[in-house]
């Protein structure tokens, strides 16, 4: 586990949050804290659960459900699961969303700060990083495009990049 682990979000499609934790992490194994980055404190750490103990709370909310977030595979991996492809939806991989940053490119992603600037016009990750703010901003994206989205997605249009390939394991 690294501090990019020691804290967890997930929202409904509402964007109420349904976990927000931190995640313990062997102080051993940190370097530095980066608390004016992430907030997060020694403190937090110390007493939260392990992440063999979230996971399976994890894993229940995304059961039989479609995953919306920002540059999914990186949350995949970092979670040990595998996803049905069918059901994610990546606004980090979604070509219209893409083009609003004039991203075009395979292999290039747009950064979630910037582009839920460019679409709404408020700024995100003012403080410290918050994975529910984050969850909340992809769900906010999603939602803006969904329509336009599913109907894509169901009339088989290539809509979506391709993810980077040491993440393919992910899906399935």
């Amino acid at each position: 586990m690294s501090l990019r682990d020691a804290r967890i979000g997930v929202v409904d499609y509402k964007g109420e949050a349904l976990l927000s934790s931190y995640v313990y992490v062997n102080p051993k194994n940190v370097v530095d804290y980066i608390t004016r980055i992430n907030g997060i404190t020694p403190a937090h750490l110390a007493s939260a659960p392990t992440f063999e103990t979230i996971r399976p709370r994890i894993l229940a909310l995304l059961k039989d459900k479609i995953l919306v977030g920002h540059a999914v595979y990186n949350d995949l991996a970092h979670i040990h699961h595998r996803h049905t492809y069918e059901d994610v939806r990546d606004t980090s991989l979604y070509y219209p969303l893409r083009a609003v940053l004039g991203i075009g490119r395979e292999g290039e992603y747009p950064s979630l700060k910037r582009l839920y600037k460019e679409v709404f016009g408020t700024e995100i990750q003012v403080d410290t990083h918050d994975p529910v703010e984050d969850a909340r901003a992809s769900m906010r994206l999603f939602m803006h495009v969904r329509e336009e989205f599913e109907t894509a997605l169901a009339s088989y249009q290539d809509c979506v990049a391709g993810i980077p390939r040491s993440y393919e394991k992910w899906f399935w």
